[in-house]
């Protein structure tokens, strides 16, 4: 049965769809300049490079060591501003939104990272070093959504218990070594494992990671070394990514045993058959590299010279 009763149906579903469509469109645009539509537009590269002016000029620390953004009257040093008759020329450094709204300003730079919740900072104790060190490519940022906080990483250039103290309460009200993080809780000793190959921090509390993962896992298998792991599981994975296995197994490992022991594969009752589409022949086409294990490119040509393979 026709849902449509005619040509009319028709057309108001196409503009409805247009009408939807459109939306769409705009709901994007809009979504993608959200992050510099924070009421204030900023240009580092202008002001330090094209006019060597320093951090200094503009940026002063305040009653509670923190670097305090301009306001208005540091602005002006510099700026012919007219608060009472605002111009297009306001818009040289307010937002659009800005002018809509006032020209009132909202927070423009990105929201600092969950590490700073309990960081103890003050600028004046860091008055020697560089703002560049620090806040590293900030002299060549054009918009203040470019600004990146400094990590850890970055502190312990300096914070490295030589040039800077290293320990946790020089910068931290919470974070101890000894007290493991909100993260470690629950079931964290199963799912660390993909943790620890994307974020880099463990080397903050684990002096030697290498070492420390390779005490337990030498002693306690992963997970996935399951009932079945040793005969169908363990050459897959290994072929896909062999550095995983050396954090417990030497290259030998793998060698040692499969000249014992051949591997499941070799089981096919197809393996040494005299036809083309045999067993190790499809295992050579689809990964050689794992022949290589046991067998040198050698024994091959000494097999084959004197073969006559079947169609």
């Amino acid at each position: 049965m026709n849902i449509f009763s005619g040509d009319k149906d028709m057309k108001r579903i196409n503009s409805l769809t247009m009408i939807l469509a459109l939306m769409a469109i705009v709901g994007f645009a809009i979504s993608g300049c959200k992050k510099e539509e924070g009421g204030l537009k900023f240009n580092h590269q202008l002001h330090v490079v094209d006019n060597e002016m320093k951090c200094s000029d503009c940026h002063s620390a305040g009653k509670d060591g923190k670097m305090e953004d301009p306001d208005m009257d540091k602005c002006s040093e510099c700026h012919d501003i007219d608060v009472d008759h605002p111009s297009d020329d306001c818009l040289m450094c307010h937002t659009l939104k800005s002018s809509m709204n006032d020209y009132s300003v909202e927070e423009s730079v990105p929201e600092k990272p969950r590490g700073y919740a309990d960081l103890v900072f003050t600028h004046e104790a860091h008055e020697d070093v560089e703002c560049n060190t620090c806040h590293k490519g900030i002299d060549k940022q054009e918009s203040l959504s470019e600004l990146e906080w400094p990590d850890m990483f970055t502190c312990k250039k300096c914070h490295n218990g030589d040039e800077a103290p290293i320990d946790c309460e020089v910068c931290h009200t919470k974070v101890r070594k000894e007290i493991p993080p909100e993260s470690h809780h629950g079931d964290w000793a199963m799912q660390h494992g993909p943790a620890s190959r994307f974020d880099k921090s463990c080397v903050f509390c684990h002096d030697n990671p290498k070492r420390f993962c390779n005490d337990c896992h030498q002693t306690q298998k992963p997970r996935d070394h399951i009932f079945n792991w040793k005969t169908t599981q363990h050459g897959q994975d290994a072929t896909h990514d062999r550095r995983l296995c050396a954090v417990c197994h030497p290259a030998s490992y793998c060698s040692d045993c499969h000249r014992s022991q051949k591997p499941v594969s070799h089981a096919r009752g197809d393996w040494m058959a005299y036809t083309r589409e045999n067993g190790h022949a499809e295992a050579a086409k689809r990964n050689f590299r794992s022949c290589n294990v046991c067998h040198t490119t050698s024994e091959c040509r000494e097999c084959h010279q004197n073969v006559i393979l079947r169609k």
